[in-house]
């Protein structure tokens, strides 16, 4: 009877070892990142186009479907550049970004949206990582926006400003044999890389968040010619 007991308790353990194996999550060995960040490294010099809408944005509704609409802005940019690192250094940056252009969708602070109009171009930068999309034959690469810091002075006073970017939601594929030639990005460049402005902070004080909901967003897309 014991012996019976152990030998179930022993298939019992090998049967949750081979689920176990089975549920196992594949990943990419440094080597291959290694490998993808050298294929995807470089300069690419294409356009930023800047989609907003604000306050003074024209509302339309159609009555009879009941469907309601908004003008948005847009804003073109030629000879933008962005440089993507190897993976050693794994950072993305959108070099020259119009920092100006935020002031058109800053309205809860007139003095702040005044500085801003005001600012130089600043770089967005990124950090990226790839990884197995879930179908595992095609990789995944995806950014994180860092945090945009910006001293600006108005009111008589230094105001440490922070605005948040993300990515919209978005990851970018690849075949591997896309990833095993130089330039590898662009091709995705090409369709356009997307990020969003998310919030603007003073210090830690939220001035105002941008969201497509509330009729105030700015959508950015790099690409490149085809």
């Amino acid at each position: 009877m014991k012996l019976s007991i152990a030998c179930m308790m022993l298939v019992a353990v090998t049967l949750a070892s081979c689920n176990k194996d089975n549920d196992m999550e594949m990943r990419l060995s440094h080597q291959q990142k290694e490998t993808f960040g050298q294929n995807i490294a470089g300069e690419y010099t294409g356009k930023l186009i800047v989609t907003y809408t604000n306050k003074d944005s024209k509302v339309t509704i159609d009555e009879e479907e009941g469907h309601r609409s908004i003008e948005a802005y847009r804003e073109t940019f030629d000879n933008v550049q962005i440089d993507v690192s190897g993976y050693k250094m794994h950072h993305f940056f959108l070099q020259d970004f119009p920092v100006s252009l935020i002031a058109r969708v800053v309205d809860a602070d007139a003095a702040l949206s005044q500085a801003l109009a005001g600012a130089a171009p600043v770089a967005v930068t990124a950090s990226y990582d790839f990884g197995y999309a879930t179908d595992y034959s095609h990789i995944s690469w995806a950014f994180t926006p860092n945090v945009m810091p910006l001293s600006l002075n108005y009111g008589g006073e230094d105001h440490h400003i922070l605005i948040e970017f993300n990515n919209n939601s978005q990851y970018y594929t690849f075949t591997q044999e896309e990833l095993g030639h130089p330039g590898a990005i662009g091709s995705i460049a090409e369709q356009g890389i997307n990020l969003q402005l998310q919030a603007i902070y003073d210090g830690s004080t939220m001035i105002q968040r941008f969201d497509s909901a509330d009729d105030n967003y700015m959508h950015i897309t790099f690409k490149t010619p085809r």
